[in-house]
């Protein structure tokens, strides 16, 4: 255990799947610390809007929506992003602009697909508050809250293998 903490940053997104291989688990969407029923629900829809990178939004609220992704290396990222590098010229990323939330609290982002996820504010990535992913649930990868101030927010996506992912946002109730 102490070696997996000391991995850092990179391999904590990814830490749930990881333990839960290793006792050749397999406990598909129930392996997830917190219910995403919600986002489940959104990603099956198909409504959900198609929104590219280096869009701006709105505040940053509750929504769920397609991400267009660009090969990393043409992703104007506001700062590098964490995880473990990946082969760049497979993987693709995309980034948003969010104005402030309306209120300051934990707010978790859901993936569709393998991707690392950080969240820039003030011009400083930041940490994780908690992580939450598995390998063998169909539609949902993973999911990660973050502290997020009253200020303008930056989402980052990288190392994902596909060029399109469905992203949800909510505040934790």
């Amino acid at each position: 255990m102490a070696v997996l903490l000391c991995a850092g940053g990179a391999l904590a997104q990814d830490m749930p799947a990881r333990e839960a291989r290793e006792k050749g688990m397999s406990r598909g969407c129930e392996a997830f610390k917190w219910p995403l029923d919600k986002e489940r629900a959104s990603f099956d829809s198909s409504e959900l809007e198609k929104i590219g990178s280096g869009d701006a939004r709105g505040p940053l609220n509750e929504q769920a929506f397609v991400l267009a992704l660009l090969p990393v290396a043409e992703v104007a990222y506001a700062l590098p992003p964490g995880g473990k590098k990946k082969d760049d010229e497979t993987r693709y990323g995309g980034m948003l602009a969010f104005a402030a939330p309306e209120k300051a609290g934990v707010y978790q982002v859901t993936l569709s697909s393998e991707g690392w996820i950080d969240l820039v504010q003030d011009g400083a990535s930041l940490k994780a508050a908690d992580h939450s992913g598995v390998k063998d649930c169909p539609g949902l990868r993973k999911s990660v809250r973050f502290n997020v101030s009253a200020a303008p927010v930056a989402l980052q996506i990288s190392g994902a293998p596909v060029d399109s992912i469905k992203v949800a946002v909510r505040p934790v109730e």
